[in-house]
Order: C-alpha cells, then structure tokens, then sequence
C-alpha cells in the first residue's frame, strides 16, 4: 500500500517514542545516566542532542560575549534563581534571563536552532507559535493545536495571557498523552533543580497554570518543513494512510467468512491490520453481523487513538467499555443517544465517524445528496462531511439512515477514514 506522510510531522514524532505508563500525581527523573533521549523521539540526531541536554551540555553562557558555556545537567541546581544566563540566536542576537525561562530557550536553541524568548517571531528561522493565551492545558486543546516534541510552553500571570517578565513557568515538552504530559524544566524546585517531570493533567494546571493563577502565555515549535529536513530520505516513521496508521497485526487470510473478492474485503483488511477491529473469533469476522452503539463508540475512540498516536491505554473499571465512552467524552463527542446494547443506526454511526474524522484527513468537497437525510436532521452534517469526502456512499441513492449497521460496513467506512485510497472517487 502506498505510504502516506499527510499530516502534522511533529506529531508523529511522539508515535514511536515509548508508550507512558498509567500517571501518577506526579514524579520525577534526576539522573543523567538513566535518562534516554530515544524515549522521547526517534529523531536520531534530536535524540543524541537530548541526551547531550541532560549531560549538562546545551547552548547556555554565563557571559554576554557567550563565549563561556555553563553545565546543567539533571539532578543538578544549574539554573538557580537569579543568576543570569545568556543565549545566542543563529542570527547573532544575544537573550539574556534567569532561572526557567532561559534554561528552557537555551535547550531549544541547543536543539532547534531558534530561541523563543517572548514567543514572538523576532529573529525565528524554524519556528512557528502554535498556541497562546490558554487558560489551562490539556490533552484535547494540545492535539487540536498540533503541539509535538520539543514544544516551548511559557505561562505568565498576567491575567490576559500575555508575557513582559512577570512570574510564570518555561518547559520544554518532551511528550503527552491522555493521561498526562512529561517535561523538561530548569528550576524546578524553585532552586534550580533541572529534571525531567511527570504530572496527569490535573496536577500538571496545578503545578503549573492555573493552580499557581497562571496562563499559558504561549507554546511555540519547530516547523513541519523544518522537521521534515531532519528525515533521512524524507521519513522515519514507517506510517500507511492518511494519518499515523501503521500495519501492526499480520492479515493472513485471518477470517474464514471474508471472501478474497468480498466488497468489504479490503476494508476488513485494513480495519484488523491497524488495530481498529477484531473479529468475533480468531477465524470469524461475522460481516452480516450487527454493530451495537458500544462497540461503534470503542471504535470511534480507537481510530481517535491511533490517529494521534498517543498510546492511550484503555483501562478502567465498570463496564468493559466505559474507558472508550470516556475517552469520547474528553474529545466532546456525544455519546449519550442510545442503549450501549443496543444496535447502532447508520445515522447515529455517521455522527459517530463524522466527529472523529479530523479536518487534515477530509479533505473532500463533493456535494453527495441523499433524499432520505432532511436537511434539518441533527445528522445531516454529518452524513454530508462523510458522503464529500468519498467514505459513504449508500446503497441505491439512499443513505437509510434508521438501518442497521453492519460490521462488513463498519470495517469499510472506517478503512475509508483510514486510507485515501480506498475511498470513493
């Protein structure tokens, strides 16, 4: 299948890195010698310079000549408080600050080139801001601003966001998911401790933004072009499809009642390969079968998931698939319209699929017309975004939208999602 490299490149530099663990409140890596920079990006030349930054060795002077290179490696008090420090940009400009703020721009000099300083764009070459004035973190309002490895957070307590040197908090964001983001700091004890922290979210805007009466003032990143020059030969992530899909189960001929020549086959294929779908045994996939509203929010969150490659694992108590309804209901997608157990309608699905479908994957603009979906109906939209975009199609000019979902269609629809290739023309 031909490979596809269609969306944010910063993000799939958190695909690969080592999936987190369940968060605590928070924790904390000092030591130098147990701190791998391939757990955070499998950039080589990026993972090399991180472990370089946690040695002690990063573009940091304690002269405005920046002629004489100060240490900070983890576990040290190499930033303390009111000490000054200096950074060069490429174009020559020399930034001074103390404590976190210019530890944090001195890694990003030391790995990106740039330095952020106020989060404006004076004297930027490979940078880009992809995020300000947010009132608190977390994982929906990162992804949906594209945050990646490496990003520059800066809070402030001004109150309108904005930063002129009041107190606030610099990190440098090593990786994220649903459960909670893993950082850099300098300062982080308030006496110059650098380490690599973990919080969940809660304890994260705790620690660090709102619990403190702080913004975030800003979150600034390398560019995709930028990124993209780092690849040897123009990749490193082995992705298929439209987003970070990757083949990571073997096919085979897996189910016996999937025909080679079925309509559905390819789309069944692409479904189990990636992970989305299993069957109803190891040999049976039951393409007639029915497709109940819990089972179509587990596989909304699923593509979600492995779309954004963020390694959630889904774990919880209760009903086996309340961690899927939960992870929906912190993307806001509506999952309250029917019994879990009861079998999801094609529209109710269509609203499902439409939502979860991120906007760098739809890029269609075909107007599909069915005259079975009112224009008024709450799924309208829905059924538009997919039908334009080549994923659905109907069955004789009409959508039914009150059917039964099939899992043949199921698999389908969601291959489609997947993989430009298999959708309509």
């Amino acid at each position: 299948m031909k490979k596809r490299l269609v969306c944010m490149i910063l993000t799939a530099l958190l695909a690969l890195s080592a999936a987190l663990p369940a968060f605590a409140l928070s924790s904390y890596k000092t030591d130098p010698s147990k701190l791998k920079g391939s757990d955070f990006t499998d950039v080589p030349s990026l993972s090399a310079t991180l472990d370089r930054i946690f040695a002690g060795g990063l573009r940091l002077y304690t002269d405005i000549r920046c002629t004489q290179e100060a240490s900070a490696p983890a576990g040290s008090r190499g930033v303390p408080p009111g000490k000054t420090y200096y950074v060069k940009s490429p174009a020559g400009n020399v930034y001074s600050g103390t404590s976190c703020y210019i530890y944090a721009n001195a890694v990003y000099a030391t790995l990106f080139g740039d330095v952020p300083f106020h989060g404006d764009d004076v004297g930027w070459i490979n940078s880009e801001k992809v995020a300000s004035n947010l009132a608190s973190a977390s994982y929906e309002a990162f992804r949906s601003a594209g945050v990646g490895f490496g990003a520059l957070l800066r809070t402030t307590s001004n109150k309108d966001g904005s930063y002129n040197g009041n107190f606030g908090h610099s990190i440098i964001i090593l990786k994220y998911d649903g459960n909670g983001i893993t950082f850099l700091e300098g300062n982080g004890d308030g006496n110059g401790l650098v380490r690599v922290t973990t919080r969940d979210w809660a304890g994260f805007n705790s620690a660090s933004v709102s619990g403190r009466g702080y913004k975030i003032s800003f979150i600034v990143q390398p560019t995709r072009a930028y990124m993209d020059a780092l690849y040897t030969g123009g990749k490193v992530l082995d992705h298929d499809f439209v987003g970070y899909f990757r083949n990571t189960l073997s096919y085979a001929g897996r189910f016996r009642d999937v025909p080679g020549g079925a309509w559905y086959a390819d789309g069944v294929r692409t479904a189990y390969e990636t992970g989305m779908i299993k069957g109803v045994t190891p040999t049976e996939f039951a393409p007639e079968g029915r497709v109940t509203v819990a089972e179509a929010v587990t596989l909304t969150a699923r593509f979600l998931s492995l779309y954004y490659a963020d390694g959630y694992v889904f774990k919880g108590t209760g009903a086996w698939y309340k961690p899927y309804y939960d992870y929906c209901a912190a993307w806001g997608i509506d999952t309250g319209f029917s019994d879990p157990d009861a079998a999801i309608t094609r529209a109710e699905f269509a609203r499902l699929m439409a939502r979860a479908l991120p906007d760098p994957a739809a890029s269609g603009g075909k107007n599909v017309v069915f005259p079975d979906v009112p224009n008024g109906a709450p799924y309208a939209k829905s059924v538009e975004k997919l039908a334009g975009n080549g994923i659905i199609c109907g069955t004789n000019g009409l959508f039914m939208p009150n059917g039964d979902l099939t899992r043949a269609q199921m698999a389908v629809i969601v291959a489609r999602m997947a993989d430009r290739n298999q959708r309509l023309g």
